[in-house]
């Protein structure tokens, strides 16, 4: 299987628009039509039901602009063909390996599978195998307390209206609240992935990928994971960025650490040589 299907997994503001950009510049890969198809979300995530809607409603509207013979972005029809019927999907990345003999890698980058079931992953894997593809997994973990303060910064810029406060006051009143709790157990995610792709998955930190020391080792390990030859980053590239109007203060750093503690203890556990007080400074209230 020299042909290679990514299905990136989150985190949520964990660097996944970079990465997915980064690795859609490559000759080498065939990205389709967008970096997050949310397929599998949108069908096993029952508590986000908006996800499905707001695919549908998309879909609608495509359809409509197809009624009047206007042109139409055909994203939300395949989306909407692939929830419909999940061969499609498989079907479809295989379709875009299969277009140049060049192309050795296609893929979905799509946070919301963080919270998939590792059935549901073990699925997506064997579908791809039955096509001769090889299916792998990309995981990009950030320190919680930062994540967790990005989301907060990004859907406050976003919707000011409904995040009255600042930043700082928000992530002590929300951080255990599974809009944010769930997309931060990475522990979770790690043992779904871990059962579901085995020695498949590409394990990062966000913090080695976007540091200037260790940037180049850690886009080189993942282009020899890839099976795809390395090139130039832009690591000044930016998306999704909320900045910082103020710093955390020190009780609420602490009190989210001390929350998801078995997060850290797993990360820490499972990946031995990294050194988690350096690069996730907010460990040193539970390790």
């Amino acid at each position: 299987m020299d042909r290679t299907f990514l299905l990136g997994v989150g985190a949520m503001k964990a660097g996944t628009t970079w990465l997915h950009d980064h690795l859609a510049a490559s000759p080498q890969c065939q990205p389709g039509l967008r970096k997050e198809y949310h397929v599998f979300d949108s069908l096993d995530l029952a508590k986000e039901p908006y996800l499905l809607k707001r695919v549908v409603a998309k879909a609608h509207a495509s359809l409509d602009e197809v009624a009047e013979a206007r042109r139409t972005d055909p994203t939300f029809l395949v989306q909407a063909a692939m929830i419909a019927d999940e061969e499609l999907y498989f079907d479809y990345f295989t379709a875009l390996l299969a277009r140049s003999p060049e192309t050795r890698l296609t893929l979905d980058v799509t946070p919301g599978y963080a919270l998939l079931s590792a059935a549901r992953l073990a699925g997506i894997r064997s579908s791809f195998e039955q096509r001769g593809v090889r299916p792998v997994a990309a995981y990009l973990m950030r320190d919680p307390v930062e994540r967790i303060w990005s989301q907060v910064r990004m859907q406050k810029r976003r919707r000011p209206e409904h995040n009255p406060g600042t930043a700082e006051e928000l992530v002590a009143q929300r951080y255990a609240e599974p809009t944010y709790a769930d997309r931060t157990r990475y522990e979770t995610t790690v043992r779904n992935l871990d059962e579901a792709f085995g020695e498949s998955v590409f394990y990062g930190f966000y913090e080695e990928l976007f540091d200037a020391a260790t940037s180049a080792s850690e886009i080189a390990r993942l282009s020899r994971f890839l099976g795809i030859d390395t090139h130039e980053p832009d690591l000044g590239a930016q998306f999704n960025v909320s900045p910082r109007s103020a710093e955390l203060p020190e009780p609420t750093v602490r009190a989210v650490a001390e929350h998801f503690r078995p997060t850290y203890e797993l990360v820490a556990s499972r990946f031995p040589d990294r050194d988690l007080p350096k690069i996730w400074p907010s460990s040193r209230f539970v390790l």
